[in-house]
């Protein structure tokens, strides 16, 4: 059975958390709420404003309690400022966030200027040839990735060891932090924007020597702020596309374009536990819920953050209902599109392993409502 029809018969109060933390809604189900856009950003706010306190109690508090909650703060504080970009600027790079131009331009402009993410103009020029041109070398996605290390054909042992290396590696956060201060300084951005940049980093620096406060900014935003977020960026842009499936070919058809995104469901079918004991029904639940609440509800909320799991979705319709993507995917596969979608199903290791072609592990499946199959999972986050 598909994972998320599995968990059709659990109880219904816990049946929107899993919606959300599979990304998929039960088949025949109707939202209870509709997503606008302005609550991307609200969430977007409010979840970098969430770890940034937790990071605050955590440095007033004993250092046992003070310690757990300052690294618990990193992820959830980057996860936010994740959120801001890849979900409210991305959309204002379609388009498709406010009804006007004006109004996209100036939402970006905003959160980019405080998240020191690239001007509006150079990052939607970008992330249209991006769409023009994906997974090939033309792709400054796919240019990012091989500076990293990655290739395809590894095998899993293999890509782990070229993932920890490029978490850690100092080339690579220094080579992705330059980029963010070349784009809001050294690349000749409007002046308006210039001015943007010029002032925020005046404003944080009068604030800062004001309040001598350096230390509590270094751990609490410098840190998420850079290494934490070119990490999560890293992990969410792995799995992203099946980036080396055409060998960077810059000219596909439509059915191969379609074959490079995937949908990246999180979760596992519910344990069948008819013909065991208590005692193994019992672990084999408490597993599965573990699983749902320590390794994929954390990955959902600091890394596929927003409509990142439908990501297929946007590649076939980028001008669709973004907000509530999830839905508009499961309707469309009641249609003549559902040919056009792929999904696998796990953690984040399964969604990178199939994104760089692991050669150790199952590929993504077609989403069709006849043949909707997990991919085999990822015992881990």
């Amino acid at each position: 059975m598909q994972p998320r029809e599995s968990m059709r018969g659990l109880p219904r109060l816990v049946q929107p958390f899993l919606t959300w933390v599979t990304g998929m809604p039960l088949t025949g189900a109707k939202p209870r709420v509709l997503w606008r856009p302005v609550l991307a950003l609200i969430a977007g706010f409010v979840q970098t404003v969430v770890g940034v306190t937790i990071g605050v109690a955590g440095l007033q508090a004993r250092w046992y309690l003070g310690i757990p909650l300052v690294l618990l703060s990193w992820p959830i504080t980057a996860g936010g400022i994740r959120r801001l970009d890849v979900v409210v600027v991305h959309q204002t790079l379609h388009q498709m966030y406010t009804p006007s131009t004006r109004g996209n331009r100036i939402v970006s402009e905003i959160v980019t200027t405080l998240t020191w993410r690239p001007p509006y103009d150079e990052n939607r020029k970008e992330h249209l040839v991006h769409h023009a041109h994906p997974c090939s070398l033309r792709d400054g996605d796919t240019l990012y990735l091989a500076s990293t290390g990655a290739r395809p054909g590894m095998t899993r042992r293999e890509f782990r060891g070229y993932l920890w290396r490029a978490l850690i590696s100092p080339r690579h956060h220094w080579s992705f932090f330059a980029g963010r201060m070349r784009g809001n300084f050294f690349s000749r951005p409007p002046a308006y924007r210039l001015a943007m940049s010029l002032s925020y980093l005046a404003a944080t620096v009068v604030f800062l020597g004001l309040t001598g406060w350096w230390l509590q900014w270094l751990l609490l935003w410098f840190l998420p702020a850079t290494f934490f977020f070119h990490n999560h960026t890293l992990l969410y842009t792995l799995s992203e596309h099946r980036w080396w499936l055409f060998q960077n070919a810059e000219r596909l058809t439509k059915p191969q374009r379609d074959q490079l995104t995937f949908g990246r469901f999180c979760g596992t079918a519910v344990p069948q536990t008819g013909d065991v004991g208590p005692l193994r029904a019992g672990l084999a639940w408490t597993g599965w819920w573990a699983r749902m609440l320590l390794l994929y509800a954390p990955y959902r909320l600091c890394i596929l953050v927003g409509d990142t799991v439908q990501h297929d979705l946007h590649h076939v319709r980028p001008k669709c209902d973004w907000a509530n993507s999830s839905w508009v995917r499961n309707a469309d596969l009641g249609t003549n599109q559902a040919g056009r979608y792929f999904e696998v199903w796990g953690g984040l290791l399964s969604h990178v392993y199939v994104g760089n072609s692991v050669s150790d592990w199952i590929t993504a499946e077609p989403s069709t409502p006849s043949r909707r199959p997990a991919v085999k999972e990822a015992v881990a986050a």
